[in-house]
């Protein structure tokens, strides 16, 4: 059983995305391929995660603080008073390379900069942008500003999930390990955990109406939402009838499909 991400799950976790529809269009292989979609809390988990991290919007890291005691919280070994941290108010270049310089691959006079978060995973570091772009094929080392594609981003998060084993701990409601394994603390740890409440139950209901193996649960019923393939469709483009799909792109043979309240999902073959 595999569940299917859509636009109205994004919105749950990222109210503040301006196109959940390329979110779910750019994770949809991702989640397939990396065994995400198999349960309502490992989905939960990952969407909640990624949202908190960047709303999944493409953007670097922002590290331009206007108040040096603002810097010294964040960075308080680093600048242990408001006067060591002035110089950096109002410069983010300088910051960026003065808290990342020197560690994670940072070897250049402005890596710190060109290699600070960037996109939805906040990748930060040469040796991550190096590693990961070595493997999704793309050179994210030459490129770091690739990282801001949400198809390149996509692929970043669920390699990163994997690689720390976060599937399993998102079976287990873990979401103490995960956070750490994913920030390195609990940062933002109560925001994680209120966008994965907003969303996991939306998750299994779905995921219960998968498990009836019914192929309509509210005949009575009309649905008004569509997604087929896991893409949503404007219902006026459809036309269903028994166990054929009449789409813009023509017609296809259905072999699944499962209503949950006004929501259709509905599966073609190949």
């Amino acid at each position: 059983m595999n569940l299917t991400l859509t636009p109205e799950h994004i919105r749950a976790v990222a109210p503040r995305n301006p196109d959940p529809v390329s979110v779910v269009n750019a994770l949809l292989p991702v989640l397939e391929r990396h065994g995400i979609n198999k349960t309502p809390e490992r989905l939960g988990m990952f969407v909640a995660q990624w949202a908190h991290e960047s709303e999944f919007v493409g953007v670097r890291e922002n590290l331009n603080y206007s108040q040096a005691s603002r810097i010294c919280q964040t960075w308080p070994r680093r600048f242990p008073t408001v006067a060591s941290a002035a110089p950096y108010a109002g410069n983010p270049q300088a910051l960026a390379n003065k808290v990342y310089n020197g560690r994670m691959g940072n070897t250049g006079p402005n890596d710190g900069w060109a290699y600070r978060g960037g996109g939805w995973p906040q990748l930060t570091g040469r040796d991550a942008y190096r590693a990961y772009g070595q493997r999704i094929g793309l050179d994210l080392e030459g490129n770091p500003n690739l990282i801001l594609q949400a198809s390149v981003s996509a692929q970043v998060c669920g390699l990163f999930w994997t690689d720390r084993g976060l599937n399993a701990a998102a079976d287990a409601g873990d979401m103490v390990t995960i956070t750490q394994r994913i920030n390195g603390g609990q940062n933002g740890f109560d925001d994680r955990l209120a966008r994965y409440r907003r969303v996991v139950p939306m998750l299994r209901e779905q995921a219960e109406a998968l498990a009836s193996q019914e192929a309509i649960v509210h005949p009575s019923i009309p649905w008004k939402q569509l997604w087929v393939n896991g893409r949503q469709m404007d219902p006026a483009t459809a036309r269903l009838e028994g166990d054929t799909i009449t789409l813009p792109s023509g017609t296809h043979q259905v072999v699944k499909k499962t209503q949950v309240g006004e929501k259709l999902y509905v599966t073609t073959a190949p």
